[in-house]
């Protein structure tokens, strides 16, 4: 088979002389006729011309050619044109002077579809494996042999070529080279670089591709673009096998390998589509499902053909198909086209290139175009290759922009780390400030309600103390004093649980108070209960009593009062207190806005301890209560 037939046997074409490509090759003329370069020559210098080429069919099982029904023919020949629809044997008989007996010749042939054998002179040369279904396939093997006496002899030498084929793959035999070996030879290995080398490399790097991105997408599944090509990848793949594999395996029969290869070729149309689609980042929704259908449709035709319109239903997907992959091309420069990014301007090349190269293969194909050489194989690897690039330059660019991104982040964290370093530092210097400032207070409170309360009640007692006070008197003010002092130094210094009961605490203050009630006959009554086992931190200890000082306190300064009870109760989890006493009373709504530096400190105090503080008065009767946790 000549390399025109790549596609031709691939995709199973109709004879040359059908009704089909009229329409489609006089359209096509008029776009290729400037585009389309000439046919390649074959040729070799020094090579014997044939004296004749004649051909004869015959049955599945002829071991031997027919005597009568020879017909003459030129290579390449499709006997598809001459005898359509005939599936069986050709022989093909092509007789040659040698033209020195004591030089040998090169033997160099093409192709033959699908398999065959040789022999010259009645030596058989070489033959395929399989001559009947399943056929080898080896319409893209080219081969080469040295002929020399005794197989050659002098004047009139015949070459036979048997061809085992089937009518909807177009059998027939390839362009035949005799001559000096040197020239033949170089023939031969330039139709085996173009035929087998090629195809094989080719498929490596599909492979390799449809692979790698398969994975990608696998792992980024957001990156539709990349599955779309690896599946249009993998179907390319499975397609170029055609060109590379001598078997029908793993199935039984050509017709369902040829089958199996147009749909390939379908799909990897198809998946092309949809990745140009998606590359420029669009959606088509009802396109996309005519897409569908159409291969669909495609498939379950393609599969429900019989073998005796095979040929032209294949050639029908094939131009279709064809067609719509051109189409995709297209759709991809017009919705790119006024993109200057690097990537699209890429795209349009090779696009542009793979339409030319199937316009000029469907001409060549259509026999409008002369010569046996198509270029959709090296145009579409072309294509595979250069969107490979795309979309691995944009996944490198995406990865730049990530990594541009983190340092981005990178350097925001970094200044954000400084603006909150600062921040803490001066939230810290501000949180000196007010511990600072909570300890002043602290230490006025407890200046205002220990020793500034020991004050007045020691002022109050002298007030009303007779002329002559005992010297032990005064000492006994003097250590109350230093007491109180002991007790803020020991409090500013520790809040670790204190030594002393609740009881303890309370027993000092108790006598204080009571002295000064009685020398202003101011009746005192205390009742305490469930004090002696209740033990509070220093700081919450101090607060209490500092709360019940500074209470009585403002009794014995404000009250005017004859009678005071202090209750303190310790019920379960719970301390009460409540100082009650028969004063002139206050009004503790309007008070209650600017309280005074007393009543600040008990609120201060009892919201540290977690309780809350209650006052009513009235003439006659002043309340205050106070709830707090005994823990």
């Amino acid at each position: 088979m000549p390399h025109s037939q790549h596609l031709q046997e691939a995709v199973g074409q109709i004879p040359d002389g059908s009704d089909f490509r009229g329409a489609v090759a006089r359209l096509l003329a008029l776009i290729f006729l400037l585009l389309a370069p000439g046919g390649i020559a074959l040729g070799a210098d020094g090579a014997v011309p044939f004296k004749t080429i004649e051909a004869v069919r015959s049955g599945w099982d002829a071991a031997a050619p027919p005597a009568a029904g020879w017909t003459s023919v030129t290579l390449p020949d499709d006997w598809a044109t001459r005898w359509p629809g005939f599936d069986g044997v050709v022989w093909y008989r092509l007789t040659f002077d040698r033209p020195d007996a004591a030089e040998p010749l090169g033997l160099a042939l093409n192709y033959w579809t699908l398999a065959g054998s040789i022999s010259v002179n009645g030596a058989e040369l070489g033959r395929d494996e399989f001559l009947v279904e399943p056929l080898t396939r080896s319409w893209n093997v080219p081969r080469y042999w040295q002929l020399a006496s005794p197989v050659l002899h002098a004047g009139t030498n015949t070459l036979l070529i048997r061809v085992s084929g089937l009518a909807p793959y177009q059998p027939g035999l390839g362009p035949v080279l005799i001559g000096p070996p040197s020239a033949t030879r170089a023939h031969f290995v330039q139709q085996f670089w173009i035929r087998r080398e090629l195809p094989v490399f080719y498929l490596g790097v599909t492979a390799a591709l449809g692979t790698f991105f398969f994975v990608v997408w696998l792992l980024r599944r957001s990156l539709k673009a990349y599955g779309w090509f690896a599946l249009m990848t993998i179907a390319w793949f499975c397609y170029s096998l055609n060109f590379v594999v001598t078997s029908p395996w793993p199935f039984g029969a050509t017709d369902t390998w040829q089958r199996f290869i147009m749909l390939s070729f379908m799909v990897m149309a198809a998946a092309f589509v949809l990745f140009v689609i998606r590359f420029a980042e669009r959606r088509f929704p009802r396109g996309e499902a005519v897409l569908w259908a159409a291969l669909a449709i495609g498939a379950a035709a393609l599969f429900a053909t019989p073998h005796s319109q095979l040929g032209p239903m294949l050639n029908l997907l094939a131009l279709f198909w064809s067609l719509l992959y051109i189409g995709a091309c297209f759709l991809s420069i017009g919705l790119t086209w006024r993109s200057n990014r690097l990537d699209h301007i890429v795209l349009h090349i090779v696009n542009a290139l793979t339409i030319v190269a199937i316009l000029h293969d469907l001409m060549t194909y259509l026999g409008i175009l002369l010569g046996n050489v198509y270029y959709v194989t090296l145009t579409s690897h072309f294509q595979m290759v250069g969107m490979a690039l795309v979309l691995a330059w944009n996944f490198v660019a995406n990865m730049r922009r990530i990594e541009g991104f983190n340092d981005e982040l990178t350097a925001k964290i970094e200044t954000a780390r400084e603006e909150l370093g600062l921040t803490l530092h001066q939230q810290h210097e501000v949180t000196l400030a007010n511990t600072r400032l909570a300890e002043r207070v602290s230490l006025s409170h407890n200046l205002h309600d220990g020793m500034g309360g020991t004050l007045v009640n020691s002022i109050a007692m002298l007030e009303h103390a007779p002329q002559n006070l005992p010297a032990d008197r005064f000492l006994s003010v003097l250590k109350e004093l230093r007491d109180e002092l002991r007790v803020i130094i020991d409090t500013a210094a520790d809040d670790q649980t204190g030594g002393q009961s609740l009881a303890e605490w309370i027993a000092p203050l108790r006598r204080r108070h009571t002295l000064a009630c009685e020398s202003r006959d101011i009746d005192c009554v205390w009742n305490l209960t469930g004090l002696e086992d209740c033990h509070l931190s220093l700081a919450r200890s101090l607060d209490l009593v500092r709360i019940l000082q500074e209470g009585l306190t403002n009794v014995l300064k404000h009250s005017q009062a004859s009678r005071v009870v202090i209750d303190l109760h310790r019920r379960g989890e719970t301390l009460s207190l409540a100082i009650n006493d028969n004063g002139v009373g206050f009004d503790a709504a309007s008070q209650a806005p600017v309280p005074g530096t007393g009543l600040r400190s008990m609120r201060a105090r009892a919201g540290r301890l977690g309780g809350t503080l209650d006052t009513r008065s009235r003439r006659g009767e002043t309340v205050l209560a106070l709830h707090v946790p005994a823990a």
